[in-house]
């Protein structure tokens, strides 16, 4: 949508006149964000102009960075109006946010919502981030099998009245509320209104239903598979408690990937480009020092080999080949190994052959760019004593590059640690150290 309909629609607020409600949320936080780079206090006064329900879903939309400071800037009682008239996945991530920020606001706030809210929010707060339930959503449309299709209409209309969102599907329960089947409304359209949902059941493809203790992970795939809109949340026994909606499940997925991409490259999931200069530095600084002191520890093991370093200087100028070539080597099987861990191509029961294809891949790598090398390294120093160094030395840090690549992704897991936060900073440390040894010792052997 162009700014020049959004300036319109605020101007009409501003003048309290009835606007369009169909301005796209997504759309109006893009301007915000827009105008918060300008002007703070136009960037509040605009929110202010929204309708409640408006503010708060165009709220949800901004950067959290954004919702913070909206969240410092008013109190516990106007907060407690925002989340009442949201989604409950939205609500619980907002009341999430608060009591991150101001833990007191959030508790007095807590006092002010009603009943209901109070339970669902302690419902999901319950589930940790990584498990399904987490992203679940309470309001659903729902019908026992005993209803007719016109009565689930006039069930859906009355749930579009109390500001139900965008449905998907009509989830099909049994008469003590387990979960039967999830129709798509569309296929619920094309039947006769005087149709029994028991007598036509059948018809409809099988349905999936995850629970909520199982894994982000585990939901999205499934949904990624079968293509689903939504995915129905069930208990041990059966009993439908909510749905998990493709935005959500979108949503996880794009956190998933930034989480992967930033823990790879040694940055905390959490870092914004929009945080403050003084979060940011700190963040980073944590990674930077443990760096340190893997370099450290790499350069105390090239102090051993001084003496051969003083002798053959050739091999000072050579050592960094070594090390960024394997190094390169265990990043790519690394990034290969963790996405297909998340994705749950691999685990330790599909394990041999991963470790068998890898070895084989550094094995032909370590031979061609051994042999590469030390050519090369002939043609510049002329000293075969190096160049046979650097050759076996690429071969050795290629080949456990390989193995450490698997491995330690999967060790990491099988010890409840996130493998794409130590991964890289395991790996590597281990490849440089293992590079630099490797080649000044064949050379201290040969040379010597």
């Amino acid at each position: 949508m162009d700014n020049k309909s959004i300036d319109f629609y605020l101007e009409k607020l501003k003048n309290g006149m009835r606007a369009n409600k169909h301005i796209n949320n997504v759309d109006l936080a893009d301007y915000l964000k827009a105008i918060k780079h300008e002007d703070e206090e136009k960037f509040f006064a605009y929110l202010e102009l929204l309708p409640l329900e408006k503010r708060a879903t165009t709220l949800i939309e901004l950067p959290l960075p954004f919702q913070i400071d909206f969240i410092k800037e008013h109190d516990a009682a106007y907060l407690a109006q925002i989340i009442e008239v949201l989604d409950s996945d939205d609500a619980t991530d907002l009341y999430q946010s608060i009591s991150k920020t101001d833990r007191q606001k959030s508790d007095t706030l807590f006092t002010f919502l009603k009943h209901r809210t109070q339970e669902t929010i302690k419902q999901l707060t319950y589930y940790r981030s990584s498990e399904a339930g987490s992203l679940m959503q309470t309001e659903i449309f729902k019908v026992s099998s005993d209803k007719t299709v016109a009565q689930a209409i006039n069930i859906l209309a009355k749930l579009k009245e109390q500001g139900i969102g965008t449905v998907q599907s009509v989830y099909v329960t049994d008469g003590r509320d387990r979960f039967i089947k999830a129709i798509c409304i569309d296929d619920l359209l094309l039947e006769k209104t005087d149709s029994v949902f028991s007598e036509i059941i059948n018809k409809f493809p099988i349905s999936y239903s995850v629970m909520p203790y199982d894994s982000i992970n585990k939901t999205i795939n499934m949904m990624v598979k079968y293509s689903l809109a939504s995915i129905a949340v069930v208990d041990e026994k059966g009993y439908l408690l909510g749905q998990i909606t493709h935005d959500d499940a979108a949503a996880a997925m794009q956190k998933r990937a930034t989480k992967q991409i930033y823990n790879l490259n040694k940055l905390s999931e959490k870092e914004h480009i929009l945080e403050s200069f003084s979060k940011t530095g700190r963040a980073r600084s944590i990674w930077l020092a443990i760096n340190l002191v893997n370099a450290i520890v790499a350069s105390m093991v090239i102090g051993v080999f001084e003496e051969i370093l003083l002798t053959i200087v050739a091999l000072a100028v050579l050592m960094p080949i070594v090390a960024n070539m394997a190094g390169t080597a265990s990043v790519q099987t690394m990034t290969v190994v963790i996405r297909q861990m998340a994705l749950g191509e691999i685990n330790l029961h599909k394990l041999r052959p991963v470790f068998i294809k890898e070895l084989k891949m550094a094995a032909v790598n370590g031979i061609l760019f051994g042999i590469l090398s030390a050519i090369v390294t002939q043609f510049w120093f002329k000293n075969q004593y190096v160049s046979l160094s650097i050759g076996l030395s690429m071969f050795v840090s290629f080949l456990l590059a390989g193995f450490l690549g698997v491995s330690v992704p999967l060790l990491l897991k099988k010890m409840r640690f996130d493998p794409a936060v130590a991964s890289s900073v395991v790996v590597i440390t281990l490849v440089d150290i293992i590079g630099f040894f490797s080649f000044l010792w064949f050379a201290q052997m040969i040379a010597l």
